[in-house]
């Protein structure tokens, strides 16, 4: 299966391997701590949990739309109903037509 990347669920891995590769090399004594250091897994996790968002709002925008166009489908199945009904009782002698 052929899967395109979004550049949003780059953002999340990276985000994601940034906070892991800290709490590894910080667990294997690799990183002693200046501060920007120490920041690192916030950087990372605020990455992730941004791209995250996005991907999700983006999920939601979709399924609107698709709400959207569901509902443009019911209208235009009921209008053709509607049409089908008339055109039976005016074909059994039912339904006045008025011609111009």
């Amino acid at each position: 299966m052929n899967k395109k990347w979004d550049i949003w669920d780059v953002v999340i891995i990276a985000g994601s391997l940034l906070i892991l590769a800290w709490a590894l090399l910080k667990a294997f004594g690799i990183i002693h701590s200046p501060v920007w250091v120490e920041m690192l897994p916030y950087f990372g996790g605020g990455t992730a949990i941004l791209g995250a968002a996005y991907k999700l709002g983006k999920i939601r925008k979709g399924i609107e739309d698709t709400e959207k166009k569901v509902d443009k489908i019911l209208k235009i199945e009921e209008r053709f109903t509607n049409l089908e009904h008339e055109h039976k009782l005016a074909m059994c002698g039912k339904l006045k037509i008025r011609h111009c």
